[in-house]
């Protein structure tokens, strides 16, 4: 039986899409080790055989350049454990993974890694492009989250499309319906990392005490945005901090349109397609979404996507209206028509993945 490990640079609780490998493996009985990097000093659980676990605290508000040294002190510690375990095949995760062990995968386990783009790491930039071309081309095979990123990802490579449904983490939640009516409220929820504070702030002010509507942030960081909201009197809130991906499920039950207005400021928030899409899809629940975005024309395409340019009282009312008239038939429809296609890709994703794997 092969040995496979996972590589990542993030803590466990951020690879809630690493289920896409795990699930697989786990399937065909097959055992595999994660080397990762802790930044927050908590020891998560993880089915594996062995879980090597790098402690290496990295603040928010450090400066960027101390940012990335701390990150690359975990290179020599996951080198050794690669050198040492002599992998049959690693699943990098994560694009600072992909930044970081660049030149170590590309002259230790050439042909015998893969890469699993879900951000941007500065792909597009001249000064990394050598860099990137050469541990791509080394690479069994690539896959990316968005097809927005072939704009700037290195050329000539056959990326595999795979779509961020976890189906692990939702099957078994109670989809939605129908709209909600009044007299109750309608929620709108910000699920997992928490972060865009001054967009969010904004947002709860413009939506402040409004008993049509109730605001919800479930994940990491969202006491910060609690701490605005009982500042500033905010009464039509709910907030819960950091939970465990299997609790996904739970809070998109008491949602009703998810929040994912990111922005367009930067290419990755421009061609990426965030979890929360599929979340909305696999859901039925409408999600809010920024102009001149790859995610934003999906969503809009499917009949989920509300467009919000500027978060005002007339985008409030615009809103309501919209959400009140959606055709749920309709948008039943469009997200299974979407899904299926969804799972083709992923289907052909899988086809690839067993051949390295096995």
């Amino acid at each position: 039986m092969k040995k496979i490990a996972i590589l990542s640079a993030v803590n466990i609780k951020h690879m809630s899409l690493i289920s896409l490998y795990t699930d697989l493996l786990k399937e065909h009985g097959v055992e595999y080790d994660i080397i990762y990097m802790d930044k927050y000093g908590e020891d998560e659980a993880f089915d594996c055989s062995h879980k090597y676990r790098y402690v290496n605290t990295v603040k928010q508000g450090w400066p960027k350049i101390f940012k990335m040294i701390k990150y690359m002190m975990f290179l020599p510690y996951a080198a050794r454990i690669l050198n040492k375990n002599k992998y049959d095949f690693v699943i990098v995760w994560n694009d600072v993974a992909i930044f970081m062990f660049a030149g170590y995968l590309a002259r230790k386990y050439k042909g015998k890694y893969c890469l699993n783009v879900r951000d941007n790491m500065g792909y597009e930039k001249k000064s990394r492009r050598r860099r990137f071309e050469k541990v791509f081309k080394n690479a069994a095979f690539a896959t990316i989250s968005s097809k927005g990123y072939l704009d700037f990802l290195p050329k000539g490579i056959d990326y595999i499309p795979v779509h961020s449904l976890n189906l692990s983490a939702l099957e078994g939640m109670k989809v939605h319906t129908s709209t909600r009516r009044p007299p109750e409220p309608v929620s709108i929820g910000f699920i997992g990392y928490v972060r865009f504070f001054e967009r969010n702030k904004k947002l709860l002010d413009v939506f402040a005490n409004d008993s049509r509507f109730k605001l919800h942030y479930y994940g990491t960081k969202a006491d910060v945005l609690k701490a605005y909201a009982e500042e500033k009197g905010i009464l039509n809130t709910d907030f819960h901090d950091s939970f465990p991906v299997e609790d996904t499920k739970k809070y998109l039950e008491k949602i009703d349109i998810i929040n994912n207005l990111y922005g367009n400021e930067t290419v990755n928030l421009r061609k990426a397609v965030s979890i929360k899409f599929f979340h909305a899809l696999y859901s039925r629940i409408p999600i809010l979404v920024c102009p001149d975005t790859y995610v934003g024309e999906q969503a809009k395409q499917v009949g989920i996507g509300f467009e919000v340019d500027e978060i005002n009282s007339e985008m409030k009312e615009s809103l309501y209206s919209w959400y009140t008239s959606l055709n749920f038939e309709e948008l039943d429809k469009n997200c299974a028509a979407y899904l299926n296609e969804v799972s083709r890709e992923n289907a052909a994703f899988k086809e690839t993945a067993l051949k390295y794997l096995l």
